[in-house]
C-alpha cells in the first residue's frame, strides 16, 4: 500500500500541492490561536480573560472551516482521480485499502505543510497580539509567549483532522463500483452529505435562536451568533449539488440566459458535469455567509450594542474574523479553482478541434464563475440572515437592523471578485495551453 502511495505522489502532485496549501494555510490558523491562548494563560490576571475568551471562541470557529474546507479540497482532487481509482478497483482493490491510501497520502502530505503551518502560525499569532495591543485592549506590555505544547497540539489535532478529512472525502468515491455508471453512484452517495447539511444547518439554527434567550449586553449573543453563522454556511455549502441543479433548472426555463456559444455551453456543462461548478459554490458559499453574517452581526452591534471594552471586544474578535476567513477561503477556493480548470486540458483541446475559439472557452468559465457566484449570493445572504435576525432582535427589539445591505455587498463582491479574478487568469493560461 504504501509504494503504491508513493507512485500515486509522481502523478498527482498538482493535487498534492493544493491540499498541502490548504493543509498549510489551517494549520498556520489553528496554531495562531493556540499560541494566543497559551499566551493568555501566562499573562497577568487583566489580561488573561481576553486572551483566553479570544482563541477559544475564534479557534473553534476557525477549527469548523479549515475540517470542512480539507474534506471539499480532497473531494474535489478525487473526482479527478476517478478513473484510476476505477483502475485500482478492477485489480482487486477494497474500498477500505482505497480509503487508507488516500489517508496515507494526505497524512504525508500534512506532515510535509506541518512545519511551514506551524512557522506561519507563530508569525501570524505574534501580528493578532501586536493588532490586539493597539486596540489597547491588553497591556502594551504583554508579549507573545506561546509556549511549546499548545502549538504542537494544534499541530497534531490538524494532521489527525486531515486524515479524518480524507476518510470522510473518500467515502463516495472508493466505494463507487468500477463498472457502473457515475451518475447514479453520485446519486446514492449524496444521503450521507444531505444528514450532514441538514444537521448543520439545524444546529447553526438552533444557535442563533438560543440568543433570544441571552441579555443583550451578554458575550453569548456573539459566541452563539457566530458559529450559527458557521453552520449555516458549512451546511448550505454541503448542499452545493442540489443548489447547482436548481440553477441548472431556472436556465432551461429562460432562453436569454443560454443566448450565444458561451451561454449555450455554460448551461449544457451545468446539466451534464455540475461538479465543474461544485467547488466555487461549496466554498464561495460558505465565505459569502460567515462574511455577511459576521459583518452585519458586527454592524448591529456597533450601532445598539455595548459600549466601552465590551464593545471593542466584540469588534476585534467580529472583524478578526472576517479577515482570517476571507484569507483563508480565498487560498482554498483559489487552489480548488485552478486544479479543477486544470484538469479540463482535454475538454478544452476537444473544443478547439471541433471549431470553438479561446474566447469562446473562456467566456464559458467566466459563465460558469458568474453562475456560481449567483447561486453561492442567494445561499449564503439568506444564510447569514436567518442567523442575525435574533441576534437584532436582541439587540434592538426588532429584526430590521439585520437588512443592513452593506455587509452583504461586501461580502458579496470580496467573494466575486476572487472567483471570476481566479477563474479568468487560470482559464486564460489553460485554453491557450490547450489550443497550442
Amino acid at each position: 500500500m504504501m509504494r503504491l502511495v508513493a507512485r500515486s505522489f509522481a502523478h498527482h502532485r498538482a493535487s498534492a500541492v493544493a491540499t498541502g496549501l490548504v493543509a498549510a494555510a489551517g494549520t498556520a490558523l489553528v496554531t495562531a490561536m493556540a499560541g494566543l491562548l497559551g499566551t493568555g494563560l501566562s499573562a497577568v490576571p487583566d489580561d488573561r480573560d481576553f486572551l483566553v475568551q479570544f482563541p477559544l471562541i475564534l479557534g473553534g470557529w476557525v477549527l469548523a472551516i479549515v475540517l470542512f474546507a480539507m474534506i471539499s479540497t480532497i473531494a474535489v482532487a478525487l473526482h479527478g482521480r476517478a478513473n484510476e481509482i476505477a483502475g485500482i478497483r478492477l485489480i482487486g482493490a477494497t474500498p477500505p485499502q482505497i480509503r487508507r491510501m488516500i489517508a496515507a497520502e494526505t497524512a504525508i502530505v500534512a506532515s510535509i505543510a506541518a512545519l511551514p503551518g506551524l512557522l506561519g502560525g507563530q508569525l501570524l499569532g505574534v501580528g493578532l497580539l501586536a493588532g490586539i495591543r493597539g486596540a489597547d485592549l491588553v497591556d502594551d506590555a504583554t508579549g507573545y509567549a506561546p509556549g511549546a505544547v499548545f502549538p504542537l497540539i494544534a499541530t497534531v489535532l490538524m494532521l489527525g483532522a486531515a486524515v479524518a478529512a480524507a476518510w470522510i472525502g473518500s467515502r463516495t468515491i472508493a466505494a463507487r463500483s468500477p463498472v457502473e455508471d457515475p451518475a447514479p453512484a453520485r446519486s446514492r452517495g449524496g444521503a450521507g452529505r444531505r444528514i450532514a447539511a441538514g444537521a448543520a444547518l439545524t444546529a447553526g439554527l438552533a444557535s442563533s435562536i438560543a440568543v433570544l434567550t441571552v441579555d443583550a449586553d451578554d458575550i453569548m449573543t456573539t459566541a452563539l451568533t457566530g458559529p450559527a453563522c458557521v453552520l449555516a454556511g458549512v451546511g448550505s455549502g454541503l448542499l452545493a449539488p442540489e443548489l447547482i441543479r436548481a440553477a441548472q433548472r431556472v436556465l432551461a426555463r429562460i432562453p436569454a440566459l443560454r443566448s450565444g456559444p458561451a451561454g449555450h455551453l455554460v448551461a449544457l456543462n451545468l446539466a451534464t458535469a455540475p461538479e465543474r461548478i461544485r467547488p466555487a459554490v461549496t466554498f464561495l458559499t460558505l465565505f459569502i455567509g460567515v462574511a455577511a453574517g459576521t459583518l452585519s452581526m458586527q454592524s448591529i452591534e456597533n450601532g445598539h450594542g455595548a459600549d466601552g471594552g465590551d464593545g471593542e471586544l466584540m469588534a476585534t474578535i467580529n472583524y478578526l474574523v472576517v479577515f482570517l476567513i476571507a484569507a483563508f477561503m480565498a487560498i482554498a477556493l483559489s487552489n480548488n479553482l485552478i486544479a479543477s480548470i486544470a484538469r479540463r486540458h482535454t475538454e478544452f483541446a476537444t473544443m478547439h478541434l471541433i471549431g470553438a475559439t479561446p474566447s469562446q472557452s473562456r467566456q464559458m468559465l467566466i459563465g460558469e464563475a458568474a453562475t456560481a457566484v449567483t447561486i453561492s449570493t442567494v445561499t449564503g445572504a439568506v444564510g447569514a440572515f436567518v442567523t442575525t435576525v435574533p441576534f437584532a432582535i436582541v439587540k434592538t427589539g426588532g429584526p430590521l437592523a439585520a437588512f443592513a445591505p452593506l455587509p452583504y455587498a461586501v461580502a458579496v463582491v470580496l467573494g466575486a471578485c476572487t472567483t471570476v479574478g481566479v477563474t479568468a487568469v487560470a482559464g486564460r493560461r489553460a485554453v491557450r495551453a490547450a489550443a497550442a
